[in-house]
């Protein structure tokens, strides 16, 4: 996540318009040599109106706002616009130091031009409501600034629905994306020509994060990384290793337009059935110049076809709530090396089957290694427990992913063929009687080898897992017989003094059943209860629980000799009571 600096300026109009002065911009009429390449991010999009309809104030037409953030005049003559597939020559300007131009269509340029400068465009291609890319180029093809803006990016659902553009926060963070762009707050819908309405400091100060590395050819890795990347610090072959002593590439390519993905080609074929392993130096650097903080490593190898049953459902959320998102987390159960593009995942009428829409993950290359997971979402952030902030290397966001209903439906995952791979019908009665409330809460799977529509199989996470696991290991997942009906307690005797050493006590609870409810008590040697852990919280069948030696009141315990009481209820009704007796020291 980027940090946000400063509260949004909003800046307000009234019906008889006149410009507020909020930044003084010197201006410089020194034109440019002809042929000369600005630096990258010079000029930027700082604003689109992809929806206009319905209109609040502003004409009700399209246009992209582009802003001259550096210190020297730039000739636009010869330049392009892509939107999307679509490539238009922006007509001759001079654009001065700190200055707008509206991008408009030719037919609307009087229209906008009471706002600020324009650039007409003669047929100029209609903008998608979200989902589009954005690229400026110089009339050399030099990428100055690319973007692909998305209706997550509003913050208000009002505003998402027509009539209110998108606009940039922090013009020295080109490449915020989402965290740094959000919808205008100027009345009019959008503050075209003039500064930004949400104008304010809003830095990118985290380092990218290697995501992960594939097999486009037997003889080329695919690298992928969390954001735009500088396209300078990717090119050296020497900064890319891979063992079994292929060491470097031959040859590397950024991917444009935002080279948030680099092509390394090797001179020979990877070998079948091999797990390689590529080491990145951690000299790359994002668009703002953060540098990876470590050396970065991953793995990859050559993915075989899958069977039947191979990749599982694994853990769904079809009813979320305001802070989560909708997912789908898959499981490799099988000890074969899959690639999710080999995948389609389709949506199917609860009652006949019948798909309703398919998503295919082609594009998206992802290996799963046995026992691994991988949670497919259409809005990374909104995972549960900042899943994304812990683990991003196992999420896929996919924008067109369908939305689940409510109520009950049919996920069918498929392979290149459409043969069927695994199916899981739910509904929201397979939710445990316990809950008040299933909104927020996944479906999980208890054993990844039972069968899928078996609704023995599912069972709702555990409260103690924050109500879902994407990503890691199901809170309800069944262990060997072996393993289970053990209370473990760790250390024998602990100390919390804060010197780092056996500072808080573990509770380590493995139980028999999912769905089981437990209360855990800590009492003191005379029976006073002196602090509630859980109260009547659900399990999962391998659970933690810290106790860090403080009262319900957060005063420190005395030194003694305490007893932790654990109550669990199975959901058949069967109730199982311990005690545990916790010695506390501290340093005297």
């Amino acid at each position: 996540m980027k940090a946000l600096g400063t509260i949004f300026l909003c800046i307000s109009f009234g019906l008889n318009f006149h410009e507020i002065q909020v930044f003084a911009f010197q201006t410089i009429e020194n034109y440019p040599e002809k042929n000369s390449e600005p630096p990258v991010y010079q000029i930027i999009i700082s604003e689109i109106m992809a929806d206009p309809v319905p209109h609040v104030m502003l004409p009700d037409y399209e246009y992209i706002e582009i802003f001259n953030r550096g210190n020297t005049a730039i000739d636009l003559a010869g330049w392009k616009l892509l939107i999307g597939n679509y490539e238009r020559i922006l007509p001759p300007a001079i654009i001065n130091p700190g200055e707008y131009r509206i991008i408009c269509k030719t037919e609307t340029d009087s229209l906008f031009s009471r706002f600020g400068k324009t650039l007409p465009i003669g047929n100029m291609p209609a903008i998608l409501n979200s989902g589009q890319v954005l690229t400026l180029k110089t009339s050399s093809g030099m990428i100055i600034h690319s973007l692909t803006f998305s209706d997550r990016w509003y913050n208000s659902s009002d505003k998402s629905n027509g009539g209110w553009s998108l606009e940039i926060i922090d013009p020295d963070n080109p490449c915020g994306g989402l965290e740094n762009w959000s919808e205008s707050c100027d009345v009019r819908g959008g503050s075209p020509g003039i500064l930004n309405s949400v104008y304010a400091h809003n830095s990118d100060i985290q380092s990218p994060i290697f995501l992960r590395a594939t097999l486009p050819s037997d003889s080329s890795v695919l690298l992928q990384f969390s954001e735009h990347m500088d396209l300078t610090s990717l090119t050296s072959p020497g900064y890319y290793s891979v063992n079994n002593n292929l060491l470097h590439p031959t040859a590397v390519y950024p991917v444009e337009p935002d080279f948030a993905f680099v092509i390394l080609k090797y001179p020979v074929r990877f070998k079948p059935d091999y797990r390689y392993k590529i080491t990145i130096l951690n000299s790359l650097k994002d668009c703002a110049g953060n540098m990876l903080t470590d050396n970065a490593v991953a793995d990859f190898a050559i993915s075989q076809s899958p069977d039947s049953f191979d990749l599982v459902i694994n853990e769904v959320l079809f009813d979320p709530s305001d802070r989560t998102a909708e997912f789908i987390e898959l499981y490799n159960r099988s000890q074969k090396i899959l690639d999710l593009s080999a995948f389609t995942i389709a949506l199917a009428d609860y009652q006949t089957g019948v798909f309703k829409k398919t998503v295919s993950f082609n594009k998206n290359p992802f290996i799963l290694f046995p026992k691994s997971y991988v949670v497919l979402t259409n809005n990374a952030r909104k995972q549960h427990n900042n899943s994304i902030l812990r683990n991003p290397r196992v999420v896929i966001e996919q924008p067109d992913m369908f939305a689940l209903p409510d109520e009950e439906g049919s996920i069918v995952l498929l392979d290149t063929t459409f043969q069927t791979i695994d199916e899981f019908r739910y509904n929201k009665f397979m939710h445990t009687e316990l809950l008040s409330d299933s909104k927020g809460v996944s479906l999980e799977r208890i054993n990844p080898d039972d069968p899928s529509n078996d609704p023995e199989n599912w069972h709702s996470a555990s409260t103690t897992s924050g109500y879902a696991t994407p990503g890691i290991q199901n809170s309800q997942m069944k262990l060997p017989i072996n393993d289970l009906g053990e209370i473990l307690l760790t250390p024998e005797v602990f100390s919390p003094d804060n010197d780092g050493v056996d500072d808080y006590i573990t509770l380590h609870l493995q139980v028999h059943e999912p769905g089981c409810m437990a209360t855990i008590t800590v009492f003191d040697a005379n029976g006073r209860k002196i602090k509630n852990l859980i109260n009547n919280s659900m399990l999962g069948t391998d659970a933690y629980f810290i106790w860090d030696g403080k009262c319900a009141d957060e005063s420190p315990a005395d030194i003694g000799i305490y007893i932790m009481y654990i109550e669990i209820c199975s959901p058949k009704g069967t109730v199982k009571k311990f005690k545990k007796v916790v010695p506390l020291v501290r340093r005297i």
